[in-house]
């Protein structure tokens, strides 16, 4: 003799988890909104902050190649004055002797003009790199001194952002953690009522295993439609078992399909757009990545992700939408649960235990 099992009691708990999850998700969207009221000033101003970098390290720059320029002008001009002194001796040597002939001393005289000009040219290029360096100093301290407004505002609401973005992730996470509970308590009571199908419909041991209730909701790709399929087969199932048994009279099942329909698809719109709004698009369409994403590997905490849909859209109507869908997922989830928390109890008063 086989019983069957009571999971109202897990019911009631994804229940509670549901209305947990839309507790706080409404809290971190509201901690996403407080966030995003400096947020959006620092947005703003980030790009005028890197224009101004920018020009600074390109004058900064322009400084550096003076430097480089008079460092081997000077390095030259070392050489050259070694060289010439070196000449010089051997010129003067060349004119007191007596023997040697005046082709060879002009030679000498010529060469040792030449580097003596060349000498003048380094001292002329120094003189003038030095003076478009000066230049260039004068044009830094003004870009300093005309931008430190604007980088102070800068670092300030950088400094500013940080709690508001801290306490907003501490939430989110918190959300991610209950919805995962949930799932795997949703998943697990979906189990033992497939379990309690097996034991009432000797046909159900050729359909769905019941351990994929569980992993169903896990496995890539897989769990984009059959957590749905198997909760469509439980409901389904379980409502022709009670009117096999004449537990219930004839009931209209026109709009079954459709009741699982739309709780499946506010689940993958509430899925989706929460990770969306608060990770950008990266996230939204790899959920199971947030809790590991909180460092520079994508932009988490702000609206899209910063990127071109933060400046497009309104961001409070964005968070309003997001606190409506999700919260019309997980009460509608509620509601099926307690629905079918019904149909599991009248079948544990009305059969006791099956052969």
């Amino acid at each position: 003799m086989k019983k069957i099992t009571n999971n109202t009691l897990f019911g009631r708990l994804t229940m509670i988890l549901n209305l947990l999850v839309g507790v706080f998700m409404v809290i971190s969207v509201v901690a996403l909104l407080r966030f995003d009221k400096i947020n959006t000033q620092l947005q703003n101003a980030k790009p005028g902050y890197n224009n101004m970098l920018d020009s600074l390290k390109r004058v900064e720059q322009v400084i550096g190649d003076f430097d480089k320029k008079i460092a081997n002008s000077q390095e030259q001009m070392d050489n050259l004055t070694t060289k010439i002194e070196e000449e010089q001796t051997a010129y003067q040597l060349t004119v007191k002797d007596k023997k040697a002939d005046a082709k060879a001393k002009e030679e000498a005289k010529g060469q040792l003009e030449f580097n003596q000009n060349q000498l003048k040219s380094f001292e002329e290029a120094i003189k003038t790199d030095s003076e478009q360096r000066k230049l260039a100093q004068d044009t830094l301290a003004m870009f300093q001194r005309e931008t430190q407004p604007v980088i102070d505002n800068y670092k300030q609401l950088e400094q500013e952002v940080e709690g508001p973005r801290a306490l907003m992730n501490t939430f989110v996470m918190i959300t991610i953690c209950l919805f995962l509970c949930k799932v795997v308590m949703f998943a697990y009571w979906s189990f033992l009522n497939m379990k309690n199908l097996r034991v009432l419909a000797p046909w159900m041991k050729k359909s769905t295993s019941p351990w994929l209730a569980i992993a169903a909701w896990f496995i890539p790709i897989y769990n984009l439609g059959k957590p749905c399929s198997i909760f469509y087969e439980m409901w389904d199932e379980t409502k022709y078992v009670l009117k096999d048994k004449g537990i219930i009279s004839e009931l209209n099942d026109d709009s079954q399909m459709e009741m699982v329909g739309a709780w499946w698809g506010l689940y993958l719109v509430a899925k989706c757009l929460i990770p969306l709004v608060i990770g950008g698009l990266f996230i939204g369409l790899n959920f199971w990545l947030l809790p590991i994403c909180f460092g520079d590997t994508v932009n988490i905490g702000t609206f899209f992700g910063a990127k071109g849909l933060f400046l497009y859209f309104n961001h409070t109507l964005i968070a309003v939408l997001a606190i409506v869908i999700w919260l019309a997922y997980v009460l509608y989830e509620s509601y099926l649960v307690y629905s079918y928390n019904k149909m599991n109890k009248m079948l544990v008063d009305n059969v006791k235990e099956v052969e």
